[in-house]
């Protein structure tokens, strides 16, 4: 029998096969399409340094078909009906996704489950397979964006896996060959290290059949690291001491990067995490975010500006994120810490705050709205209930979220711009045009001291 999730929002089928997979079905009567998210509980971060890229390159042989049919036939079986499918590697997950009318999923379903589960990952598709994901990061590192956000992951985790590369190197890249690969997914590709999400116009108990009948294990790999393996992973992920400055050039570049980061803490201290995601909104989310508004709207030193804060397994971090003018970079930089330092000082207004309250619960609300939308917010969720039991479990952190949203306080955005912010140590990061020079820029707005 399913059984419902206690979860107020939203309220999924939620069942665990004998075998440890989580399947979680919503359906919604009132759409002809359905989504299918499958999250594996395995990225960059479980990578040994002999085998950096790895997890990535298996997504894309994960669609070079099985032993029982070959490559292009999922993509065959899912685009002749019209549908999608994709895939993300992440550093703490990987997700497969397809979406596919209602009436096509029993037809399309088991063809998904099977290359999943079954990865032949034969050997000629392997060569040629990197010949492409060699060209997908020649391409990144011609990519500004991508060259800002590696050397910050380099500087924040110079000794966790983190600050590798996601798309692994040339060399690495070289060094793997098909039987490792094959080895690597039957040891993380194991139905008690993976979610099912199915969402859209679907009957739960047909659903759930479906997925019981098609999901094979992929056979009896190694373990996964122990709780003690990965204690010593999360021992490399570096608190931040003074400022560190990285400043580089980049030809034909035509706007500069400014990247400002503070290293926080890990999932498991979710109400810390719930936290910075609202001081997140309340520096830099939105054109009535105090960033976007000072420094965009009003003196237009930047193109865009905003701010994050990102969740990880291990050690995340906060940030902020600048498109501007190089003539402008010393000057908004001091404008972001006086900003910060101000949040550290003075409590925030009750109407400010009751708005960005609004935005975010509305935010998460619109982000639900079509199936592949929720599926991705429940998958992700569910996923990440599953790296320390300290986080609450399930899909308890979506209501714990949105509670947490709801009743922050003043005093409480304070005291986390003052611990986690610190004026005075943070990383700053610089991207600009090989032939910028100097030019002058507006007087530096001075910190309060």
């Amino acid at each position: 029998m399913l059984t419902l999730s206690s979860t107020p929002f939203p309220q999924p089928f939620i069942h665990r096969l004998e075998n440890g997979l989580t399947v979680i079905i919503h359906p919604i009567p009132i759409t002809d399409t359905v989504t299918v998210d499958i999250w594996v509980r395995t990225g960059a971060r479980n990578e040994s340094s002999t085998q950096m890229g790895i997890t990535h390159f298996l997504e894309h042989m994960v669609f070079k078909g099985t032993d029982r049919f070959g490559p292009g036939v999922l993509d065959q079986v899912i685009e002749s009906r019209g549908g999608i499918a994709n895939a993300v590697t992440g550093q703490d997950y990987t997700h497969y996704y397809i979406s596919v009318a209602s009436a096509d999923l029993a037809d399309t379903f088991p063809y998904f489950a099977e290359t999943l589960c079954q990865a032949a990952i034969p050997a000629d598709e392997f060569e040629r397979e990197r010949q492409v994901v060699l060209e997908e990061m020649r391409r990144a590192e011609d990519n500004p964006d991508y060259q800002v956000y590696h050397n910050l992951m380099q500087t924040l985790y110079p000794d966790h896996p983190y600050g590798r590369p996601i798309l692994g190197t040339v060399a690495s890249l070289w060094d793997l060959d098909p039987e490792q690969m094959r080895a690597y997914h039957r040891q993380w590709y194991q139905p008690q290290q993976m979610t099912v999400v199915i969402v859209g116009g679907c009957d739960p108990e047909q659903v759930l059949d479906l997925v019981a009948r098609h999901w094979v294990a992929s056979g009896h790999g190694e373990a996964p690291l122990r709780a003690e393996q990965m204690d010593r992973l999360r021992q490399g992920a570096q608190s931040q001491s003074g400022i560190q400055r990285i400043n580089s050039v980049q030809p034909r570049l035509e706007q500069g990067r400014l990247l400002m980061a503070w290293p926080t803490v890990a999932a498991q201290e979710w109400e810390v995490v719930c936290g910075l995601e609202i001081l997140a909104s309340v520096l830099g989310d939105g054109r009535t975010s105090r960033l976007v508004r000072l420094l965009r709207e009003q003196r237009g030193w930047v193109r865009g500006i905003g701010s994050s804060s990102m969740v990880q397994q291990d050690a995340g971090f906060f940030y902020v994120s600048a498109y501007l003018d190089p003539a402008y970079l010393e000057v908004v930089e001091n404008s972001v810490l006086v900003e910060i330092q101000k949040l550290q000082t003075e409590l925030i207004e009750s109407e400010t705050l009751a708005r960005i309250q609004r935005i975010l619960f509305n935010e998460f609300i619109f982000s639900t709205e079509s199936p592949g939308q929720l599926a991705g917010v429940l998958g992700y969720h569910d996923t990440l209930s599953h790296w320390s039991p300290r986080i609450p479990p399930g899909l308890e952190l979506v209501q714990h979220y949105l509670d947490r949203v709801q009743t922050i306080t003043p005093e409480e955005i304070r005291e986390l711009a003052q611990r986690y912010l610190p004026l005075e140590s943070f990383v700053c990061l610089t991207l600009v045009p090989e032939t910028h020079t100097p030019s002058p820029s507006p007087r530096p707005l001075a910190i309060c001291g």
